[in-house]
């Protein structure tokens, strides 16, 4: 008996285990998941320092008399400070010290003023004359600590690991990171009837597209595909191909999962081991959905049985597949969004419908165009789109400007 699309996203998530842990190095983190909280291990900066090429000096210095509408200063530059080296003198009132953008700061100084708001030559560089009206206490200047402090949390559990996060951590001398292993997704695709995309057409055939669109959905969630190819529709050629997958963190298979003569996928995973967790959803496309686990020691391997009917594999693999990949790297769930039908929808049939949608932000407002669709064998139409919307039978008929749940494909 089919399930609801709620319920078996339940189980898909409630079965998958978060994947093996490792201390994985900070060069080959990205697109990783963290599994733990990273705390600042000290202060960031980690000392004052200059924001701009200057001079740094003291704000509450004694700064004479009016010169006009300005009040000009001379200091003396007692020394000149490059980033990477320690200032050797503490200033005294009425000092400077000539300064590089990150450069640390010397002590008694609280104010950087920017080269080009100063009168300097280089023909004189033991005075620089700068207007009162530039010198402002911690102007132009990053204290240490002001970033982040020792203790803080820097990358909480579960934060994706993108460029700017890996350079952060970097900074703080983090070189691994805590995360799971980058899960591997077998893929094979079962029936007689295929060829590889690669060849000519035959009569009564059709080419493979299913292994290479799951492939690139597998990639789009940080997972790496291992293609097993195409396997006839024979009890010994499944059974070598299954094992073969079985020693993967997931398994794909595409077709031979309905009540056919030859639908024979399902009989042959539970033949090895695999463990049935549900079978058929109440959806279109997508209804034979095949769903199990095989679990050895610490081992365990995901199977879903996709139809082979190719947008039936895709939106199969966006409503439960990406949840399961998620879930088994520490990933954050991908909601649905909400959209508004930019056209009338008459839902027929009494199953829910994952209509092929193209998704445009209107401003704040995302928009909903349903695509001309022939149903779950016209992959045609799907390159019209870039997302699915949910119509539901019971609804009745929806008005343009209704709000719908929608998926892009290929994200989360």
């Amino acid at each position: 008996m089919a399930i609801s699309v709620a319920e078996a996203i339940s189980l898909v998530r409630s079965t998958v285990r978060i994947g093996r842990t490792i201390a994985c190095p900070l060069n080959e983190a990205l697109d990783h998941v963290l599994l733990n909280d990273l705390i600042v291990p000290h202060a960031s900066p980690p000392f004052d320092k200059a924001l701009m090429d200057g001079f740094a000096l003291h704000s509450g210095d004694d700064l004479g008399n009016s010169d006009g509408s300005h009040v000009r200063v001379t200091f003396s530059v007692i020394e000149t400070v490059v980033a990477g080296q320690i200032p050797r003198s503490i200033l005294q009132p009425h000092q400077a010290a000539r300064i590089m953008t990150g450069a640390m700061l010397p002590r008694g100084c609280d104010c950087v003023v920017p080269i080009e708001r100063v009168r300097f030559t280089e023909a004189f560089p033991e005075e620089v004359t700068i207007d009162r009206s530039e010198i402002r206490a911690e102007a132009n200047l990053m204290r240490s600590g002001a970033a982040a402090k020792s203790g803080d949390v820097l990358l909480a559990k579960g934060t994706l690991l993108t460029p700017q996060r890996i350079a952060a951590l970097a900074e703080f001398g983090i070189s691994e990171v805590p995360t799971t292993a980058t899960p591997l997704v077998s893929v094979m695709a079962t029936g007689d009837e295929l060829l590889p995309f690669s060849e000519p057409l035959q009569p009564g055939k059709i080419r493979n597209s299913n292994e290479p669109m799951l492939a690139a959905q597998v990639t789009t969630c940080r997972a790496k595909p291992r293609l097993l190819g195409m396997v006839k529709d024979t009890v010994e050629a499944l059974d070598e191909v299954i094992a073969r997958g079985l020693d993967s963190d997931v398994l794909l298979l595409t077709g031979g999962v309905s009540a056919g003569m030859l639908d024979l996928v399902p009989q042959r995973l539970v033949h090895a081991g695999v463990q049935k967790v549900f079978h058929g959803v109440e959806m279109k496309p997508g209804k034979p959905l095949w769903f199990g686990v095989r679990r050895v020691a610490e081992k365990s391997c995901y199977v879903f049985g996709l139809p082979g009917n190719p947008v039936s594999s895709l939106a199969c693999f966006e409503l439960f597949v990406r949840p399961a990949l998620q879930q088994l790297t520490g990933a954050a769930p991908s909601p649905p969004l909400e959209a508004v039908l930019a056209q009338p929808f008459q839902v027929r049939g009494n199953r829910p419908v994952y209509h092929p949608v193209q998704l445009q932000y209107d401003g704040a407002t995302l928009t909903a165009t349903a695509v001309p669709w022939s149903g779950s064998a016209d992959l045609k139409a799907t390159t019209l789109a870039d997302g699915m919307a949910l119509l539901l039978p019971d609804h009745g008929k929806y008005e343009a400007g209704e709000r719908v749940p929608v998926w892009f494909w290929g994200r989360g």
